[in-house]
């Protein structure tokens, strides 16, 4: 018979609404309708930039996210220095999303990966925030005597890993860097040194001038020579001197059988020297014409001598 409170009806509306969107919440977030695996992987190097909820793919696939990352778990070896990472995946969203069976990341599939070269290993997603990612993939030739770091098998599978590419640029820049620093820098400038020394000295004792007045000589002369026409004289002469023994040839030939010597010894002497200069004029001939066709003006063998005397011009003006 009491008028209600609009207080109270307001607080316990308000506490309603509050309790609902907490079990929206919890229910949304929560793990508990979903099939999920944990792994335990060991990393040797800086876990800098990897955080709690950094994705976990297999070959660039989203497949979960990192659940913890400690300085020491129970079971890991004394000497172990590794930093331990667990990671979850979500099973349930393979099968949904991704249409993979649902044995997909369990024990039995994970130890026969792992025996296939399944690895993990850490990688950049972003160069501007620097951070990372943990990725699964296959590697058979690296995976095989990877240490482990837990002293016996416990409820989370162990899978091995490998040094992220990062590490390997920084080994190998170490590397190369420990390689500079054995090399004996001082010795090296020496033995440059009296090498340009040595150098220096053989240039200044070549006479470059008098080699290149020599060459500029030797070309004028040349030149003036091809350019005076004594060559295309010697030639002309030398074929009007093979047709004259040319025509000697013949008149001897012609007073030779006017006389009736064919069973004397004179005329096998006379037949096998006519041969002979024969012979030899043709050849004489031939050499003439090829000579003539070369040192022609428009010839292939005068075109090579001038370009050639023109190269050792340009050569002595460089020398000088």
């Amino acid at each position: 018979m009491n008028r209600p409170s609009p207080k109270l009806i307001g607080a316990f509306v308000t506490a309603a609404l509050v309790l609902a969107v907490a079990m929206v919440m919890f229910f949304g977030s929560s793990t508990l309708w979903t099939q999920s695996s944990r792994f335990i992987l060991f990393f040797d190097q800086s876990v800098n930039g990897l955080n709690v909820g950094s994705p976990v793919k297999f070959r660039g696939v989203p497949v979960g996210t990192v659940e913890r990352i400690m300085i020491r778990v129970e079971g890991q070896e004394p000497d172990s220095t590794a930093i331990p990472v667990i990671v979850r995946v979500d099973r349930t969203r393979l099968m949904d999303d991704l249409g993979v069976t649902s044995e997909a990341f369990d024990p039995n599939f994970i130890a026969d990966s792992i025996d296939r070269g399944l690895v993990a290993r850490l990688s950049l997603e972003s160069f501007i925030t620097g951070q990372l990612f943990v990725e699964f993939s296959f590697n058979p030739e690296r995976s095989h005597g990877i240490p482990r770091h837990l002293a016996e098998a416990g409820e989370m599978r162990e899978i091995p890993t490998l040094s992220s590419s990062l590490d390997d640029i920084t080994d190998d820049a170490a590397d190369i860097i420990s390689r500079l620093s054995e090399l004996d820098f001082e010795r090296l400038g020496e033995n440059v040194n009296q090498v340009l020394e040595n150098t220096a000295t053989v240039l200044a004792g070549i006479d470059s001038e008098g080699i290149s007045r020599s060459i500029v000589k030797t070309a004028d002369a040349v030149s003036d020579f091809i350019e005076s026409g004594e060559l295309s004289l010697t030639l002309q002469s030398t074929r009007e001197t093979l047709q004259s023994a040319e025509e000697t040839l013949a008149e001897i030939t012609k007073t030779a059988r006017s006389f009736n010597l064919e069973d004397g010894p004179l005329t096998a002497k006379l037949d096998l020297w006519s041969a002979s200069l024969t012979k030899t004029m043709e050849e004489l001939q031939l050499l003439s014409t090829t000579t003539s066709q070369m040192m022609a003006p428009d010839g292939s063998l005068r075109y090579e001598l001038e370009t050639m005397l023109r190269e050792m011009s340009r050569a002595s003006r460089s020398i000088r």
